[in-house]
This record gives structure tokens, sequence and C-alpha cells, in this order.
């Protein structure tokens, strides 16, 4: 192996341990998931296969918040005190009822919008991947997990489907980031990257599953089964506030629209990629334990709320009594400006880790050549095409 190449590959591994101290993810020996309780009541509030860390907090279904204070790691139980009721942004009225009437008989949302809320509908563009592409659906798929080929990839499918029903252009990656271990999300960040630079999209979603038993988030939508869908926000990023935003949009238009139809939002530890744009979802598709096909019907209904919570109408934050227009140009732009920032931060700790790397293990001549032609090799690295499984 060429010296040069030797060095990339230690980089990126320097990279790796620097960037992000901890895995985004719970990965135990046996499988497992974590309970959490209300404090004060000791009632249960949720389950999760995500881990459960102090000062994590949940938004449940009937918007009240919640922030865990003890989690014990050994029993996988967790205690969260309720901080507050949370008013969600208020939806307007009457452009919300145009949309779900468009939405009803299958109109083009941008039919009804105005020229000005239209603008440049290629731009109308949503990312979508699976950083666990073995996550699978028992009754449907014969197991819980099938590598390479995963049962949540056909859920992607159908939000890919959706979103074009509705008159958006979506664009799904699903590039394998198996093994389902502590490195998926590192694996997938490429894929996400790859997504923002080559397509720009207004909004990046990143599709799962969880590991809970199927009661947790078996629903009925239009009198269809259906799976509920948990948020999750990761805590970590700079991101953070507008993806948090984007969420509770997200949740007030599918308490609207359909009912029932998002579970809770869980603010977990971890970053999940969520820093390279302030557009960033991870949508937990129901969980291994039911039918693949629920979970692949409210895909549908998600696309829906996706689409008209990024494109489609008038919210008022009860909280700051700031009426807030989501309309196209709006959302891709701020959408660039959070990516350029994420990526930005990616290459500043490669650049720095890597310099001292280099100059720490080489004299001060030949540490200068290997900057020189680590340029080139990080290029390739970065941008080199995947291929589509």
């Amino acid at each position: 192996m060429k010296k040069s190449r030797l060095f990339c590959i230690l980089l990126v591994l320097i990279t790796l341990m620097t960037q992000i101290a901890v895995a985004d993810d719970w990965y135990s020996k046996e499988a497992g998931y974590y309970k959490v309780y209300d404090s004060n009541t000791n009632k249960l509030l949720f389950k999760t296969a995500r881990e459960v860390t102090k000062n994590d907090q949940y938004l449940s279904g009937d918007n009240k918040m919640y922030k865990v204070t003890k989690v014990n790691k050994k029993t996988n139980i967790a205690y969260a005190k309720f901080v507050e009721d949370i008013s969600l942004p208020e939806i307007d009225e009457e452009a919300f009822a145009n949309i779900k009437l468009a939405l009803d008989q299958k109109i083009d949302i941008s039919a009804i919008l105005t020229q000005a809320e239209q603008g440049d509908k290629s731009k109308r563009k949503v990312g979508i991947y699976a950083s666990h592409t073995a996550e699978s659906y028992e009754p449907s798929d014969g197991t819980e997990s099938i590598v390479g080929a995963g049962g949540v990839l056909k859920v992607a499918e159908k939000l890919k489907e959706g979103f074009e029903g509705n008159g958006v252009n979506a664009i799904f990656d699903n590039t394998s980031h198996d093994p389902h271990d502590a490195g998926a999300y590192k694996r997938s960040r490429r894929t996400a990257l790859q997504l923002i630079r080559q397509q720009q999209p207004t909004a990046l979603v990143d599709v799962h599953r969880d590991a809970v038993p199927a009661e947790e988030y078996l629903t009925e939508i239009n009198g269809d089964p259906a799976s509920k869908v948990r948020l999750v926000v990761g805590r970590r990023n700079q991101n953070f506030k507008a993806n948090e935003e984007m969420a509770m949009k997200v949740k007030a238009v599918a308490d609207k629209m359909h009912p029932g139809l998002i579970k809770d939002i869980f603010y977990a530890k971890g970053d999940y990629n969520q820093d390279l744009t302030p557009r960033a979802m991870l949508l937990e598709m129901g969980t291994y334990k039911h039918t693949r096909e629920r979970a692949e019907k409210s895909a549908g209904y998600m696309s829906e709320v996706i689409t008209t919570a990024l494109f489609g109408g008038t919210f008022k934050d009860e909280r700051t009594n700031a009426v807030k227009e989501v309309k196209p140009s709006q959302s891709t732009g701020q959408s660039n400006k959070g990516s350029g920032a994420g990526i930005l931060g990616v290459l500043a700790v490669i650049v720095i880790g890597g310099a001292g790397f280099m100059f720490l293990s080489s004299g001060g001549t030949e540490w200068k050549s290997k900057i020189s032609n680590f340029g080139q090799e990080f290029t390739n690295f970065l941008g080199r095409s995947k291929k589509k499984k």
C-alpha cells in the first residue's frame, strides 16, 4: 500500500475518533429496549430501542414535554420529569383546508399555491436514505434483519413514491450501511453528504424502524391498519433548534391531517447526521414486530404531512406570536446554509486533525508533501460515486 493512501486511511480513522466521542446509537449484546417512566406517577411513558441518557427529552403524543432525570443502564429503566405543556405551531386553517382538499383529490399541491410560493419547483426536493439498511419487519420479511436489503428500504421507497405523487422530487439513495452497529451513522454520513452536495434537497429524511413490542406502534388511519411514527431529534448538533422546529411543524400538520399518526418526538443524545442540515428528519416507521405493510401505509401519509409542512402552509408559533410562512425558496435557502456549515465543520476537523497527525509523524519538509498529496486523496474519498443497490 502506498504511503499516501495509508496516511489517508489513518486520517479518516482519526476523524471518526475525534468528531464523535460516543456512538449515536445503542447496541447491547442481547436484544432489549428502554422503558421510561414518569418520575412522579410511575406511569410508563414510552419504550425505545435507542439508548436513553440523562437530559434526553420526550414530547408525548398529547404534547407534554418531559426530561430524563435518572437512567439505570443495568435494568434499562429510566425516569423522566414533566416539564411543561407545549403548544405546537398553529396552522393557518384556510391554507390547510385548501392543501388537504388538494391532497384528497390527488391534485399537485403547487396548483393551489401562488406563483411566489411556488418559486423554482425544481428546488422542491427531498433526499431519503436509511442508516440501518438491514432493519426489517418480522411478520412480512420473515426476519428482523436482512443484510443489504432490509424491509425498511421498501418503506423508504413508498415514502419516495408518496412525495412524487405530491409534486415533490424525491431522491432515494439505497446505499447499504451495514452492519447495524455503532459505525452505521458514520457510514451513512457519506450518503447524506453526497445527497446534499449533488441534489441540494430542501430536507433530508433518514428512515428507520424501532425494536419494541408491536402494540407500541399499532394504529389505524382513516380506517386502515397503519403504524405510528416517532420523530427523533439529535440533541448534539448545531442545527438542533431548526430541526426541533421542523419536527414540531411536522407533528402539528400530522395532528390536523392524520390524528394519531405521529407517536411522539424523542430528543436523543446523538447527532444522527442532523448537524449537516437544519431540515433533517429521522423517522421511526413502526417496529419490527408488526407487518411492513402497516409502515408502508404510514409512509404514504407521512409524505403528505411532510410535503405540507415544507411547502404548503402558514404557521403561527404561539410561543412567540410570530407568523411563519413555509415556502420552497425559504426552506431551500436555509437548508443550503445549514448544510454548508455542517460540511465545513466536517472539513475543518479533517484538515486540522490530519495536519497535526502528519506533522507529528514526519519531518517538516515531508509533512508538507503529504498534505499536498492528501488534498487529492480526500477529494477522491468524498466525491467518489457510489453504486446503488
